[in-house]
């Protein structure tokens, strides 16, 4: 009888640890879900221009449904914040912060670029890293566009030191040079450099489904960490390739919300949850506050229609020429800045090309922005390399890292001559900047995060702590408002503004004439800068109607915008629109045609231009902040 309730004892004991392993097993396998509404979502469909006060009225039921993580901030919208919408980049983690303090905040690091186009020295990425924590955020996503491990120790280390989660990222892509177990390799080596969490990022929809099951297996068996899944939804297939990844173990995805997701975002939160619910991974979320939150950003999307684009719906040809998500609407919206929209497929066709000469990189910020400006530029320019961006030539010297493919030579050789290729980690050959950068900005960065914010954008920042010295960032603030109007009728009376507000059915634009072409058929172009976004406009048959106004906008653009036509061989133009940030030659000068004088951004890219001709600089019409159009002579050499 003893034996007989030792034995039963001995079964209900075991039974009950059978009970526990079972319960802990359904817990383990539960699907966390991270939110990209507010960064992903909004830079893959409406080219990034969501502005904080519209998060700000949906981040409380946000912030109640328990995701993994909110991804909220970095990417494309640190620029875009301040470069278009005129918002602090800081400000939005801190009043997120506040309506959002239950859930954790993640951002996307771009290693040692930060969230810039450039590498960084070691002390801008540490104290960005530093204060991004102290403002708010839990987790940083780091990665560096050609998986180039010595761009992210710094980022690592520092989000380490500082008391934030390590996500760390490898850039899933597809060439000739990359396969599973190459990204399993990756995955050991992230591992072994502190990571939390291991992110397979797929950032152009490339991963299909039997693929990520294979991938995901492999990496459950190589790793220890949690495996996080980035895709999006491009094309087509991410919901299933969730489906087959959650099959083989993994714990995190990233969705959307319903009215932000598909197409070039990431796949609906709803259609996961619903279709995980009642299973072992049943994510447990709230469908009908889900709900609630997608009728909200259904609305606010109608408010930012005109930022999206034809090229952010389901497109297999993705698989082909492998733009991510949040390229797709920007590089849209840079043609359409271009006048050039419908060059759009010529583009995508030139994307693969241009990224086989480049080593084969993964297609993500900033490389996808590097190979992706300079096809279109190889597009508008009708020869391929003519016009070679800054950041292409660096790219091709070394300076981004090492691709996992050779680079073709010939090209390497047409953008840097004999320079040298760099073989070392890039950083090691940056002093540091934070000093010097102080030293530069002087007054005019209130505090360190204002210093973060020139060192990243040095330009764009200062146009912003300008503005808003002046009391002239974009608000609603009706006080605001105001004070732009009296600052507008300082101009002289027989003058029309330059710069001015207008306000079209409750919403207030910034418009600025940035400059304005010469006379042809179908009359004379001007460059209107609609919220810092490019509109042309053919105003020469307003002139029978409103002369006068058409006069004072000619009086007021003035100055350098009444260049000359280019029509000597000799004349120095332009490709696109942009702005002169650097002259490299003076009146007197001898140049050899090729040699770089001038370098005008655009595109959020810095380009070089070069004389065409053998000669000496005879004029130059130009400085540096000009704006510029392409049928202008820049410079002049004979």
């Amino acid at each position: 009888m003893k034996n007989k309730k030792k034995e039963n004892k001995k079964q209900k004991s075991k039974a009950k640890k059978q009970k526990t392993e079972n319960r802990s097993q359904k817990v383990e396998k539960r699907i966390m879900i991270m939110d990209t509404t507010l960064r992903d979502a909004h830079q893959s469909l409406l080219a990034t221009r969501l502005r904080t006060k519209d998060m700000l009225p949906i981040a409380e039921k946000i912030d109640k449904i328990g995701y993994w993580s909110i991804e909220m901030w970095g990417g494309a919208t640190f620029d875009s914040a301040l470069r278009f919408l005129r918002e602090d980049p800081w400000e939005r983690i801190r009043l997120l912060k506040k309506a959002m303090p239950n859930t954790p905040f993640q951002m996307l690091l771009r290693g040692q670029n930060i969230v810039g186009y450039r590498h960084y020295a070691d002390d801008v990425v540490e104290k960005f890293v530093e204060r991004s924590i102290a403002n708010g955020i839990d987790v940083l996503r780091i990665f560096d566009a050609l998986n180039d491990f010595r761009n992210m120790k710094t980022a690592i280390k520092a989000t380490l030191k500082y008391g934030g989660k390590a996500e760390a990222a490898f850039c899933y892509t597809i060439s000739p040079v990359h396969n599973n177990d190459l990204f399993v390799d990756m995955a050991k080596r992230l591992e072994d450099m502190g990571a939390d969490t291991i992110c397979i990022k797929d950032m152009a929809g490339l991963l299909s489904p039997y693929n990520a099951f294979e991938l995901v297996g492999k990496l459950k068996k190589a790793v220890r960490l949690p495996i996080h899944l980035h895709t999006h939804d491009t094309s087509g297939m991410a919901t299933a390739t969730y489906l087959k990844a959650i099959e083989a173990g993994v714990d995190i995805v990233d969705c959307a919300i319903s009215s932000l997701a598909s197409g070039t975002s990431q796949p609906p939160t709803e259609t996961l949850v619903n279709t995980l619910k009642g299973t072992k991974y049943d994510t447990g979320l709230d469908i009908n506050l889900l709900a609630e939150i997608a009728s909200y950003c259904r609305d606010i999307r109608t408010k930012y229609s005109k930022f999206e684009s034809k090229y952010t719906g389901v497109d297999p040809d993705v698989l082909v020429y492998q733009i991510p998500g949040g390229m797709t609407s920007n590089l849209a919206s840079q043609l359409k800045e271009q006048n050039a929209l419908q060059r759009m497929p010529e583009v995508l066709a030139e994307v693969p090309r241009v990224r086989k000469d480049f080593g084969y990189p993964p297609l993500v910020t900033p490389s996808s922005q590097i190979v992706g400006t300079q096809a279109t530029l190889n597009v508008l320019t009708g020869e391929r390399y003519k016009v070679i961006t800054s950041e292409t030539k660096n790219y091709l010297k070394g300076l981004y890292g090492k691709p996992a493919a050779p680079i073709n030579e010939e090209v390497r050789k047409k953008a840097i001559g004999d320079e040298e290729f760099i073989e070392c980690r890039p950083a090691d050959l940056i002093e540091p900047e934070l000093e010097k950068m102080k030293a530069e900005v002087g007054g005019k960065a209130k505090d360190i995060d204002d210093l973060l914010l020139y060192a990243l954008f040095p330009k764009v920042a200062l146009e912003f702590f300008d503005l808003r010295e002046k009391g002239m960032l974009q608000q609603e603030d009706a006080a605001v408002e105001e004070k732009k109007d009296e600052k507008a009728s300082d101009a002289p009376p027989h003058l029309a503004p330059s710069e001015f507000n207008i306000k079209v059915h409750g919403e207030t634009y910034h418009v600025k004439v940035g400059g304005m072409g010469h006379k042809g058929e179908g009359g004379r172009p001007y460059f209107l800068y609609v919220d810092n976004q490019l509109e042309e406009v053919i105003l020469e048959s307003l002139v029978e109607v409103v002369p006068s106004t058409v006069g004072q906008i000619d009086a007021k653009v003035g100055g350098h915008s009444r260049r000359p036509k280019a029509s000597h061989e000799g004349d120095v133009t332009t490709a696109m629109p942009g702005t002169v940030v650097g002259v490299k030659v003076k009146v007197g000068d001898k140049v050899k045609a090729g040699d770089m004088v001038v370098i005008v951004e655009a595109m959020k890219m810095e380009n070089e231009i070069h004389t065409p001709i053998d000669g000496e600089v005879k004029e130059i019409f130009i400085s540096n902040g000009d704006s510029v159009n392409p049928d202008e002579a820049l410079i002049a050499v004979r």
